[in-house]
C-alpha cells in the first residue's frame, strides 16, 4: 500500500506589480503608512480558508495595513520588508512559498530560498494570521 503526503497539492504564482515605486515612500509618508499591500488572492479555490496578500515595506518597518481585518489579527506586530500575510484562521496548513523579483532586464530574480512551513491549527486560541517573509523582530 502506498501513502501519498503531495496529494493534495496546491500550486499557484501570483504576479503583483507596484507602479511608482521610486515614489512609494513619499506616498506612505504622506499617507501615515509604513506598507502597501496587494489585493486579496486564492491558492487553492476550493478552500475557503486559502487565501493570501502579499505587504511590501520599503525601509522594512511594519507589515501593518489598511485592508480587510482578516488579514490585521497578528500574535505581534510584523516588520520587514515583503510578506506573505494569511488570513486569521483556526485551521492550520502546509505552505511552501519563494519570493522572486523583476531585476533591470525585467527577468524574475529568486529573493532568498523557497520556504516550507507547517502552520499549526489554533485549536482553544483566537485566530491570527501567519506571515511569512524576509522578517525581523519589533525591537526596536
Amino acid at each position: 500500500s502506498t501513502v501519498s503526503y503531495a496529494s493534495d497539492v496546491v500550486k499557484r504564482e501570483y504576479v503583483w506589480e507596484v507602479q511608482g515605486l521610486s515614489w512609494l515612500e513619499q506616498q506612505l509618508t504622506q499617507e501615515g503608512r509604513e506598507c502597501t499591500n496587494s489585493e486579496i488572492f486564492e491558492v487553492d479555490r476550493t478552500d475557503e480558508c486559502s487565501t493570501y496578500m502579499l505587504a511590501f515595506s520599503p525601509r522594512g518597518g511594519s507589515l501593518e495595513h489598511e485592508a480587510d481585518d482578516d488579514y490585521q489579527v497578528f500574535d505581534s506586530i510584523p516588520r520587514g520588508t515583503l510578506a506573505l500575510i494569511r488570513r486569521a484562521d483556526d485551521y492550520g496548513t502546509n505552505l511552501c512559498y519563494r519570493f522572486f523579483v523583476r531585476d533591470a532586464s525585467l527577468e524574475f530574480q529568486p529573493l532568498g530560498e523557497a520556504t516550507r512551513v507547517a502552520v499549526p491549527a489554533r485549536e482553544g486560541d483566537e485566530p491570527a494570521c501567519f506571515v511569512g517573509g524576509p522578517l525581523h523582530s519589533d525591537s526596536k
